[in-house]
């Protein structure tokens, strides 16, 4: 087995960017900006007003006062819903009402104040669509109605990309499904769907190694999230493809939570055509069930917001099978023309084997030990003469606590921490790599992975802001074979194979495609792998120009635990050691069969492939 550890350059990145717009691209892309002007009815820039936004469900406040030419720019609002009032000595107090900000979102909003008291106010509720006019950028936001109401198959909030235009689900593949972490993940505007990038709450979530959503949320613990398909912001990058950003919920002022349990069962399914009319229907057990819990820990200043979702599937999987037959196993191939004995053959002929039988002490060790592995057939003949019925077994936790705290009105807060763990035993291996493995040789495929994120935001003066944002992600687990360990080749005499456990199985056999081929899967992929970004963003309000600047620093580790290896024999037909009275089809069975038993084998080989550890700048 190699070990291989690889450390990426840690880079650090300077993004600075100028405008001469009102405002300009500076939300934290976990969070949302507001920016305007300050007028009278004529027109008159209002310098002095005083804006205050304050979010409906926590209750925490933001406050600037507009400068000198009117402008007004408030930066790194939580996503939500919001009450804006905008007040000044002389003039009617404004106030709109349900302004809700999405993620990434850069709203202008101009404000008229009316003369009068300040006593007076002018109410506006927020039923006009905020239009986005700071830049050209292409995207889409699934709000919280959709993730939440929209019908999801197995809760997979990706699924919801496809109501943005330009985004598909590609064919199954190895992506996501043969390492059980995200499900099937999109390709947006032609790209492949290896190349996203997925944030959790501005921090990355994406396994490097495989180019994977590696934690997948619960959808009642989503508040939103964004698909920015092109244009998005200097500090991210590294993929060419979309950026897809999702937004967890936070606590508020009440205590608020909910419980969820979907249940599919066998008793509402009809009987699979394949299965044995006379027994009963095969079991299906599939539950998916989940609490959130939310609220106060200190009222408008310190909030929590913890979930957890787990899934339970257990369903009988029946799959066919061609096994050679139970007297192949001892050398007996009565009923097939003649074979020759392959030690005999010359160029006029051979020596054929005495009634079809080969003699016991012709037999070799290695293959009468490998087919006591192999389940005999169920049914008369040499084709799809095996029906197996399996359970396929999957179990997934995640979990996800939030805390959010205003320090002060110039500090705030946030952290979060999030697990998921997935186990799926396949019994006759992967679909999304086209497996069919005969029973005893299957697959069980894994994932778990951890998330922390913490973004702290300080606020210099109403024109200088800064945040700092650092994010953890490890992830360990892939695709394992149930026989690892087992030392076949020691127990078997077979000599030229690694003794190191994590390689140790059952040698995979094929027999040209007449048989099905039987062992363990030739490729095995595991990985525990760590990343650590910090981000820095400074935020500076110059009125009419805005500027921004930080750094990132990004690291990554890339640990194999066990490089992807193989040991397989190829067996392939040799026509010319049977006798030409045979009809191919017989020909093929007897000739491959005779190969393996007498220790025959056209092709063996052993391939060791070491993993290949890359490192991308960012």
């Amino acid at each position: 087995m190699a070990f291989v550890r690889s450390h990426c350059a840690i880079i650090i990145a300077f993004a600075v960017v100028f405008t001469l717009a009102p405002r300009a691209t500076l939300a934290q892309y976990n969070t949302a900006e507001i920016g305007g002007v300050v007028t009278d009815p004529q027109g008159a820039v209002l310098p002095g007003a005083t804006i205050s936004a304050i979010h409906a469900a926590s209750g925490v406040k933001t406050e600037r006062v507009s400068d000198g030419e009117g402008r007004f720019f408030l930066p790194a609002l939580p996503v939500g819903e919001y009450t804006l009032t905008v007040t000044l000595p002389g003039f009617k107090q404004f106030t709109r009402t349900g302004l809700n900000l999405q993620v990434g979102q850069k709203v202008n909003l101009p404000i008229t104040l009316d003369v009068g008291e300040i006593s007076e106010t002018v109410r506006v509720n927020a039923d006009a669509p905020l239009l986005q006019t700071a830049d050209a950028e292409v995207s889409d936001v699934i709000d919280n109605n959709k993730v939440v109401e929209l019908p999801l198959n197995g809760r997979q909030f990706l699924q919801l990309s496809l109501l943005s235009d330009g985004v598909v689900v590609p064919p199954g593949g190895t992506r996501g499904g043969a390492l059980e972490q995200a499900g099937a993940l999109p390709a947006v505007l032609g790209q492949r769907s290896g190349h996203n990038i997925y944030l959790l709450d501005g921090v990355k979530v994406t396994d490097e190694y495989f180019n994977n959503l590696v934690i997948s949320p619960s959808v009642d613990a989503i508040q939103e999230f964004k698909i920015q398909k092109t244009l998005y912001p200097a500090e991210f990058g590294g993929k060419a493809s979309a950026l897809i950003n999702v937004v967890t919920k936070s606590g508020s002022n009440l205590l608020h939570g909910s419980a969820v349990e979907f249940l599919r069962n066998d008793k509402f399914d009809a009987r699979n055509y394949f299965d044995d009319p006379t027994k009963p229907i095969p079991p299906l057990r599939q539950n998916q069930f989940g609490a959130t819990l939310g609220g106060p820990i200190r009222r408008d200043r310190m909030f929590f917001f913890l979930s957890y979702e787990g899934h339970r599937i257990r369903r009988s999987l029946t799959q066919t099978f061609s096994v050679p037959p139970a007297e192949m196993r001892t050398g007996n191939f009565a009923g097939l023309a003649p074979l020759c004995d392959p030690l005999t053959r010359t160029a006029g002929g051979c020596t054929t084997f005495a009634n079809n039988q080969i003699p016991s002490n012709r037999l070799d060790p290695v293959a009468i030990a490998l087919l006591q592995k192999v389940p005999a057939a169920t049914s008369a003949g040499s084709v799809q003469n095996l029906l197996a019925v399996d359970a396929l077994d999957n179990r997934m936790n995640q979990s996800s606590l939030r805390i959010d705290h205003a320090l002060s009105p110039t500090d705030n807060i946030f952290g979060r921490f999030s697990t998921y763990d997935v186990r799926e035993v396949q019994p006759f291996g992967t679909s999304s790599l086209n497996e069919a493995l005969v029973p005893g040789f299957g697959r069980t495929v894994s994932t778990k992975a951890r998330n922390l994120g913490v973004s702290y935001v300080h606020t210099f003066s109403p024109r200088f802001l800064n945040e700092v944002r650092f994010g953890y992600l490890s992830a360990s687990g892939g695709q394992s074979s149930p026989n690892q360990g087992v030392n076949f080749a020691a127990a078997s005499e077979l000599d030229g194979v690694t003794r190191n456990a994590a390689d140790m199985g059952y040698p995979q056999v094929s027999f040209g495609g007449l048989f099905s081929t039987v062992g363990d899967p030739t490729t095995v992929v595991s990985r525990n792998n760590r990343s650590y970004e910090l981000y820095d963003n400074v935020l500076l309000d110059r009125g009419a120009h805005h500027l921004k600047f930080g750094g990132y620093l990004f690291r990554l580790e890339f640990n194999p635990v066990n490089p992807q290896t193989a040991f397989c024999w190829v067996i392939r037909v040799l026509r010319r050691w049977v006798s030409a009275a045979q009809t191919k089809e017989a020909a093929a069975r007897g000739s491959t069969c005779t190969d393996r038993m007498t220790g025959r084998s056209n092709q063996t080989s052993r391939l060791t492939t070491a993993c290949v550890t890359r490192s991308t700048a960012r």
